[in-house]
């Protein structure tokens, strides 16, 4: 249901943003205005984000809508430059026509930018229409006419294709054929998988899932079986694990630096055929990439949270938290909010810790199927925001006049640093080991002051070696000293 992303601009190297794209995309006055959207993928690749696939419902009074068909899938790709300024109001989205648009319509997948080039989009699994065949049905008014028939004729659309793995090269702007991946892989086609790369775009795991009529099964099953496609020689391999999780859906999957991926949220069935249960989000499933094997955290919470899919819960850029937005408490039609909307997971320390984020505010419109806005929300200070800017923040800066005064005192701290050691140079030890404690002590004072301010590089980079730079030498002074007094004190 939702999308988001950390923004990490080349200009910079401190995360600015992270975009958060709701179930249907903004309506506006560009060349190009998107129809609202669900279960569509979203990737960026350099300083674009692509927009590909997705469901889009059928208006009302339109002729095909019925009670049997509310929406249709889209084979559109479309891009947002992230290295221009706009407006939430009126994304300036550029729709990517010809060999870009998606061989069939898409949704419910995954997607994720790795590969050899490092820059290749690898859209896995998902629920796929073929909208030529689709298009012939909507003109056959001896179907349309017949709704048995009907039926049958649209499951025909989903199940037409066994391919698991579709990639698209954004230099090329192309699809690349079928031939380029490897066939293995999943036995039977699934959708709503919970899919992650490694930290080398290289190898993609791909974890559970579930098949029903829009993968052209006629039972409804999940999977708790994990596969790993190596995209730098094109295999497969099926992870055997002991410990495995229960058959399950739409968990989210986060990778953290130590290799493993946490397994948050989703539904999780007993057996075929049953319907779907929800998971506890205290309960998360660990997969540890080095070791193949399966774990479990149980993660406190003060609060009561709700059980949700359609969630996304992304890694903070200190790698100690996990933000997860949104998500829905009943996989229906009939979408129900998940509270409370906005949480953090600390997991800096055991066990794991939930606590809402409830100083973030913005114009939620509550329980609707789909929702016609994009957000953008900055992380550092949890502030929604209106217009993106690339590699600038919104949030609240210290006075330009406090980041010159503090930068002024590390020098002045310095000079005087060598005033200080050269005339208390004739004073007992112990007077010297208090002046220097002292102006140390101050020194790492303004340190701290500093570290806690948005100082632009690269002034903090060279105010913080001044600060090391003096703090070492005040050690070595102190150390020097006190070697010269016990070496003076033996020959006496």
């Amino acid at each position: 249901m939702f999308a988001l992303w950390s923004l990490r601009p080349k200009s910079s190297n401190k995360t600015i943003l992270f975009i958060l794209i709701f179930t249907c995309m903004i309506f506006g006055i560009n060349s190009f205005t998107p129809d609202g959207r669900a279960g569509h993928v979203t990737v960026i690749v350099k300083n674009q984000i692509y927009f590909m696939g997705g469901s889009r419902e059928i208006s009302d009074g339109d002729p095909r809508k019925s009670s049997i068909r509310g929406y249709n899938l889209s084979d559109e790709v479309f891009t947002l430059d992230l290295m221009s300024q706009f407006s939430t109001v009126n994304p300036p989205y550029v729709e990517l026509p010809g060999t870009s648009k998606m061989i069939y319509g898409s949704a419910k997948g995954t997607a994720v930018v790795g590969g050899p080039s490092q820059e290749d989009v690898y859209l896995v699994e998902g629920a796929f229409q073929n909208l030529t065949l689709l298009n012939q049905i909507d003109h056959n008014a001896t179907i349309t006419s017949n709704q048995t028939l009907m039926v049958n004729e649209l499951i025909n659309t989903w199940n037409v294709t066994n391919q698991t793995i579709f990639i698209y090269r954004p230099s090329t702007k192309s699809w690349l054929s079928f031939e380029s991946v490897a066939k293995g892989g999943p036995t039977i086609r699934r959708r709503s998988t919970s899919t992650i790369i490694d930290q080398d775009r290289r190898i993609i795991y791909i974890f559970g899932g579930r098949a029903e009529l829009d993968t052209g099964s006629l039972t409804f099953i999940c999977f708790n079986d994990l596969y790993t496609y190596d995209t730098a020689v094109s295999k497969w391999n099926k992870i055997n694990a002991a410990n495995a999780p229960s058959p399950q859906s739409h968990s989210t999957a986060t990778l953290l630096p130590n290799g493993k991926i946490l397994y948050i949220g989703g539904v999780y069935q007993i057996s075929p055929g049953e319907d779907a249960l929800p998971i506890d989000m205290t309960n998360i499933s660990v997969f540890d990439t080095n070791s193949l094997t399966w774990s479990y955290k149980i993660a406190k919470s003060s609060n009561p949270i709700q059980a949700r899919t359609g969630h996304t819960a992304t890694l903070t850029p200190d790698n100690n938290k996990i933000i997860i937005i949104g998500g829905t408490s009943s996989y229906a039609l009939s979408l129900t909010t998940a509270y409370p909307t906005f949480l953090s997971l600390d997991i800096s320390t055991e066990p794991y810790e939930y606590s809402e984020l409830s100083n973030i505010t913005n114009d939620e419109t509550g329980s609707i199927n789909t929702n016609p806005y994009i957000y953008l929300l900055e992380m550092p200070c949890q502030n929604w925001v209106t217009i993106f800017r690339p590699g600038e923040s919104s949030c609240p800066q210290p006075p330009v006049t406090l980041i010159i005064c503090l930068t002024i005192a590390c020098y002045v701290v310095f000079v005087a640093s060598i005033v200080v050691f050269i005339v208390t140079r004739r004073l007992p030890l112990t007077n010297k080991l208090i002046i220097y404690v002292t102006i140390a002590c101050s020194i790492v004072l303004i340190a701290a002051i500093i570290t806690d301010t948005e100082l632009i590089n690269p002034p903090r980079q060279i105010v913080n070696v001044i600060i090391g730079v003096t703090i070492v030498f005040f050690f070595v002074v102190i150390i020097a000293e006190m070697v010269f007094l016990c070496r003076r004190g033996r020959k006496g």
